[in-house]
């Protein structure tokens, strides 16, 4: 059968995902082309093809459940020397973040981990433990606060980039049609992935 591989994150808006690309840049970050800037609620995780339309239905109730999270990025720290990660910490409406990553965190969106979630936004992947320092002593005054609005699933594609798919906002739908059928109606940016195979 086959599969796909997805992930669920936060989208960074805009103007501040400008800003952390441009430290991404800085700090030689090689996954600047291949993965918008973002915050991971469920890491990469294999998803049969048959499997996708009730991945997609755990991603609108966990939405459908969460409000806007105001959120600040910053200041910058690191994961080493566990892994040469630098990134930016995430504080600010914590427990909803934790709450939406439990209620999104569901098979067929689940999987073993084997480290605890630390909510965060990286910056570089694959630093160089040696740069790591001066890294952090240069941003340390780095600050951003974001509000965000909806959750994504992103899918991995050639060349191990990694592109939004399917979006839900963080509201419960609207319910029309209560005579014999009521009929859910969510506004979303993106088409569903389910909906585009139905395109000619």
């Amino acid at each position: 059968m086959a599969r796909q591989r997805l992930g669920v994150a936060l989208l960074i808006p805009a103007p501040v995902s400008t800003e952390m690309n441009g430290l991404r840049r800085a700090l030689g970050d090689d996954t600047l082309d291949r993965i918008p800037a973002h915050i991971t609620l469920v890491p990469p995780v294999n998803v049969n093809d048959a499997d996708l339309a009730d991945a997609l239905r755990v991603l609108r109730e966990a939405a459908a459940a969460s409000g806007p999270l105001r959120l600040e990025l910053g200041p910058p720290t690191t994961f080493h020397p566990v892994t040469p990660v630098v990134y930016l910490a995430v504080s600010g409406d914590l427990e909803g973040l934790h709450e939406l990553r439990e209620r999104v965190f569901r098979p067929p969106l689940s999987r073993p981990l084997s480290r605890t979630f630390v909510p965060h936004a990286t910056l570089a992947d694959e630093m160089d433990p040696a740069r790591i320092p001066a890294a952090l002593a240069v941003l340390a005054g780095y600050r951003a606060e974001v509000t965000v609005e909806r959750v994504h699933v992103l899918r991995e594609g050639r060349g191990r980039v990694w592109r939004p798919v399917a979006d839900a906002p963080f509201a419960p739908p609207a319910v029309i049609g209560r005579g014999g059928l009521p009929v859910e109606i969510t506004e979303t940016e993106l088409v569903d992935p389910l909906a585009q195979r139905l395109l000619p």
